[in-house]
Formats: C-alpha cells, structure tokens, sequence
C-alpha cells in the first residue's frame, strides 16, 4: 500500500514530520512476543479477505486507517494535523483505488495472548 506513505509523505512535506510506519511479518511478530516474555501466545491466525467481503473505495480505506493510525498521529501531531493526513489519505487512495482493487485479497493476523 505504497500510498499510505505517499499521503504521509504529502503531510511532512507540509512541515510535519510523521514516523515510518512499518508492517512486520508474522515471524517478526512472533519473534518480539517471545523475546519480549510477557505474553504467550495462544492462537495465531491469518485472516484473508476475499475480493467482495466488503466494499472497497477511498473513503472506507481512509476510515480504516484513521481507526488504526488516528491516536497515533493525534497524540504526536496533534488533531489537525491528524485530519490533514487523512484527507491527504483520501485522495491518494482514490488515485489508487484501481490498483488496490487488482491487488491481492488482504491478510490480517488474529493473535490471542495470554499474558505470563
């Protein structure tokens, strides 16, 4: 999803600096939870999303990520900056929206922790 950078990259070039944001793997995830050894692992599950699951257009994919990222950026950024990421989001999705439509189905993980 290379226009989640983009759009951020839209919001620093407006004098706000904004963390790279990275996707571990799920061995990576796996890894930081056994090495952290607070939590043990219980279940842990792709979850695919198949083509027509769900609607895809710009604005659920924004929605989506401001309910991932929204926090995030406003407790760094504050609210408005927040916002202006996310419309920068919107666009950037819509000018992509063919592509991640001909992209393969998504995959989430469902990860159930016990904590030790």
């Amino acid at each position: 999803m290379d226009f989640i950078g983009k759009s951020l990259n839209d919001l620093a070039q407006q004098t706000l600096s904004v963390p790279p944001l990275y996707v571990a793997e799920e061995g990576e995830i796996r890894r930081i939870i056994d090495e952290n050894e607070t939590f043990t692992i219980k279940a842990f599950e792709d979850i695919i999303h198949l083509y027509g699951e769900f609607p895809l257009d710009s604005k659920i994919l924004a929605v989506s990520f401001r309910s991932s990222y929204g926090a995030f950026l406003s407790a760094h950024f504050g609210v408005e900056a927040m916002k202006k990421a996310f419309e920068f989001f919107k666009v950037k999705a819509q000018e992509q929206i063919t592509r991640i439509k001909n992209a393969k189905p998504g995959m989430q993980y469902l990860v159930v922790l016990r904590k030790n």
